[in-house]
């Protein structure tokens, strides 16, 4: 099994610290807004991940934490005279309720960092005590870069001092700091802030050691994988390593990130008018479809998401919802095998950097050959296809055949049983009069050589 590492830039083996078990910490959001569609497709990324992991026979230790402390939530709460607290449960909740609706699996650990600010702090004075930080009275405690300076910038493959020549276009130029690349790790207290006591007088963390101190404190020194965006791995994922090495703690032993989401050809942003919330796409989109949209482009290409990937990618989903109605009609061997060379296929293409869309085309070959047994009558393949087909996609997180599935159910069975009544008996009539209730129900009847079957549409 090999993975894309950020550190190294090239293809790796994946080895775990510890045979049979993986820890993962994947950067969760900072909770002052509702999620948008790149929150998606960073925690689609690692979801598809552990799950496929599990499924190899790993036990998974996922983190995936919750930032809910941060100038945004500040000026959100100010800007709607509540609380920080209220900001962060509010959006927290947003957050969780719109990955549920895509299926993503709750990790083990999902901690706040509010929660950790001891831990936070225990790692500062590590810093400040191995001279790679300094405090600035009345300002917080900054790490000292310089003092770390061949370490520094590894992640993004550029030198500190490569570095150094942009930062004022990146960064707050403070003339009381050393550097112009060091950064905050705790920050003294503004009047109407939230703020935690410390040895360097009230404040609050900076953002990377929050992550430093949970992925630490829940995971341990070398844990196997951080993730995030590729927006994240300059500053906060260098950062973040930069502090835990400074500390003494081996950090990350490999990373990983997903790349960027355009829309119309063009970056997400709010400038440009096309800013999309997660809500939005899933309201106007079967979120199953969504799913695998993304799952069709590599985690690690830049994404393209409009109206025709959507599109295709809800004709996708059709064909693997049809044939999940056309064999529910069928006396299939619940019991079949699994077809073992598209498993191996689809193990190969997920154990080559996690390769999703590879994995995904696996699964529709397996459906064409699917209908073709089907057609031959060969209940046997048959069998054997639907439950490869079945366990490949429950890999992947695709639940199929969820177009059905409502209050009305059995109201509509029994209305597709009358209309095929009277199919039997030659009234076509009554039979059209029928589908076109169902019709107006949004409901489509497909006649097989099995017998009716319905979806919804």
């Amino acid at each position: 099994m090999q993975y894309f590492d950020t550190l190294t830039n090239e293809m790796v083996e994946f080895v775990p610290r510890e045979p049979g078990k993986v820890s993962i910490y994947a950067c969760g959001p900072t909770v002052y807004d509702v999620p948008h569609l790149g929150h998606a497709r960073t925690a689609l990324t690692y979801d598809v991940i552990a799950r496929f992991l599990r499924w190899r026979g790993f036990e998974v230790t996922m983190v995936a934490n919750i930032t809910d402390i941060d100038d945004k939530i500040i000026q959100r709460a100010a800007a709607e005279d509540t609380t920080e607290t209220a900001i962060a449960e509010t959006y927290t909740k947003a957050y969780i309720d719109q990955m549920d609706r895509l299926n993503i699996q709750h990790p083990e650990h999902r901690p706040h960092a509010t929660e950790y600010v001891d831990e936070m702090l225990d790692v500062i004075q590590q810093l400040i005590d191995r001279d790679h930080a300094y405090v600035i009275d009345g300002q917080g405690v900054y790490f000292d870069v310089a003092s770390f300076e061949d370490g520094y910038g590894k992640l993004v493959h550029r030198s500190a001092e490569d570095l150094r020549e942009g930062a004022g276009q990146r960064v707050e130029v403070d003339e009381r700091k050393n550097d112009p690349l060091d950064f905050a790790l705790w920050k003294a207290a503004k009047p109407g802030e939230p703020t935690w006591p410390s040895p360097w007088g009230d404040g609050r963390p900076g953002w990377h050691i929050e992550c430093v101190a949970m992925a630490l404190d829940i995971l341990g020194d070398g844990f196997d994988l951080h993730g995030g965006g590729t927006d994240l791995a300059f500053p906060h994922h260098e950062n973040e390593r930069s502090e835990s090495e400074a500390a003494g703690h081996p950090f990350a032993r490999g990373w990983i990130h997903s790349a960027m989401l355009n829309i119309g050809g063009e970056k997400m942003s709010k400038s440009l008018n096309n800013f999309k919330t997660l809500g939005d796409v899933l309201d106007m989109w079967d979120p199953r479809a969504l799913r695998l949209a993304m799952l069709q482009t590599h985690y690690r290409k830049v994404m393209e998401l409009g109206d025709e990937a959507m599109e295709g990618a809800t004709a996708a989903l059709d064909r693997l919802d049809a044939f999940k109605r056309r064999t529910s009609v069928l006396d299939l061997d619940a019991d079949a095998p699994l077809r073992h060379a598209e498993v191996a296929a689809f193990t190969q293409a997920m154990e080559h950097d996690f390769g999703a869309p590879a994995a995904v085309a696996t699964i529709f070959e397996l459906i064409r050959a699917g209908h073709t047994a089907v057609d031959n009558d060969d209940l046997v393949a048959a069998s054997e296809i639907a439950a490869t087909i079945d366990e490949l996609t429950g890999v992947l997180g695709l639940i199929t055949g969820a177009a059905t599935g409502g209050d009305d159910d059995a109201e509509i069975d029994d209305f597709v049983a009358q209309r095929q009544a009277a199919r039997d008996a030659k009234d076509f009539a009554e039979s059209d009069r029928i589908r076109d209730v169902l019709a107006a129900r949004g409901i489509e009847v497909e006649d097989t050589a099995n017998g009716p079957i319905w979806r919804r549409v």
